[in-house]
């Protein structure tokens, strides 16, 4: 950093011609909250408004009293003696390649900024390419490194989310979560996950596994045994087929896996009563899986909503008939609404169980609700839903 005569003061009017104006239009591009704080310390010396230009970040941090004061006496007393850069930011506890982020980038507090040497060496090419996103971009990455790790983050800083504001913890939180979990062998989250996360996985694949694996959370919140009890339409078989409800979350999560299909995503279908799931079977092989609804013009008339053999592939005219067949054999298609109050309410034991080991790693995970409840889902769905919208993802898993 050069030296000057003159302490750089903003108001000075000895100033040459628009000097001054530069300065405050520098000290303006800081958070708002720190722009006193900003402006004190580059009116204190000219190496300090040198800082304000070679690394906004380490002037921020002076600003905003990151880490102990000690530190930042040290920070202050390197600057002023002109050494090097990469001793100042040590000083300060930040990592040298926050030098490259424009003063914008910095609005909240800078703990948990990751400093591995891999990421430092890999997040040059993932920078955000205007200054105007950097803050969300930033306080991203952090938030990233927090609730997963410094990979998960270099992995979101290559996103391109960022172009509207948001809460990282809202948007990302359940993401960070699924990621984390991909790789926690022992973890019994992890046994519900079908795609692991990895850093070579685009965006929307990583956010559809996410909300699946929410879904198959969901599951085995609510549909324990003996949850739902009223398969709406007798077991049987017909034309040698078997007909077999799909009622908890055993069930569901063994004929989604034998199919090959979303069986596993329907809890919130079959806890409000808007569906039932049947296994069709051949000499006790799955040939088929078949949803049986409300009728779409004839109310209180059950249909079949959808018949899928493996894969979502089209069941065959044979099962089709069976199908048929079994659904003439039953004594009444019709459904009455109960109105009873259905008690198909979150385990809280089973929650507490699913999230213990990521809490334990995570200093409690704050952005992951301590309670599983309908409206504490509904938040973890919103906020992954969201960011699907973000990111321009289609999937029916957010119709």
């Amino acid at each position: 950093m050069r030296t000057r005569s003159k302490a750089l003061d903003c108001t000075d009017s000895a100033f040459p011609e628009g000097t001054a104006r530069d300065v405050e239009k520098l000290i303006n591009r800081f958070d708002s909250n720190h722009r006193s704080a900003v402006r004190r310390l580059i009116s204190s010396s000219p190496r300090l408004a040198d800082l304000a230009i070679a690394f906004p970040g380490a002037l921020y941090a002076l600003a905003s009293r990151h880490g102990p004061p000690r530190r930042r006496q040290k920070a202050l007393a390197l600057v002023n003696a002109g050494a090097p850069l990469k001793d100042v930011a040590s000083s300060l506890d930040v990592p040298l390649w926050l030098r490259r982020l424009p003063p914008e980038a910095f609005a909240g507090r800078l703990d948990g900024v990751p400093k591995s040497e891999v990421f430092a060496r890999r997040i040059a090419n993932h920078l955000p390419t205007s200054a105007e996103n950097s803050a969300f971009w930033l306080s991203s990455v952090i938030f990233g490194a927090l609730a997963c790790d410094d990979y998960f983050a270099l992995w979101l800083a290559q996103q391109s989310i960022f172009m509207e504001a948001g809460d990282p913890a809202r948007l990302f939180g359940l993401l960070a979560a699924y990621a984390w979990f991909s790789n926690a062998d022992l973890a019994r989250a992890r046994g519900l996950i079908v795609v692991p996360w990895r850093p070579e996985m685009a965006l929307d694949t990583a956010v559809c596994a996410a909300k699946s694996w929410l879904n198959r959370m969901r599951l085995v919140l609510q549909l324990r045994e003996g949850v739902i009890t009223d398969p709406w339409l007798a077991a049987g078989e017909v034309r040698g087929f078997s007909f077999v409800a799909l009622l908890e979350h055993d069930a569901l999560l063994a004929e989604a896996h034998a199919m090959q299909n979303c069986a596993d995503q329907y809890a919130d279908r079959l806890a409000r009563d808007k569906c039932r799931l049947f296994s069709v079977r051949r000499r006790g092989v799955r040939v088929a899986t078949l949803e049986i609804g409300p009728h779409p013009r004839e109310a209180g008339v059950l249909a079949i909503a959808q018949l899928k053999s493996r894969h979502n592939l089209p069941a065959s005219a044979e099962i089709w008939q069976g199908v048929h067949t079994w659904m003439g054999s039953q004594k009444d298609l019709k459904r009455a609404s109960s109105g009873a109050q259905l008690d198909r309410s979150f385990d809280p034991a089973v929650w507490s169980d699913l999230m213990a080991s990521y809490r334990a790693r995570k200093n409690g995970a704050a952005w992951i609700p301590d309670q599983a409840n309908k409206d504490n889902f509904s938040l973890l769905d919103g906020g992954i839903a969201e960011l699907a919208r973000r990111a321009g993802i289609t999937s029916w898993l957010f119709t």
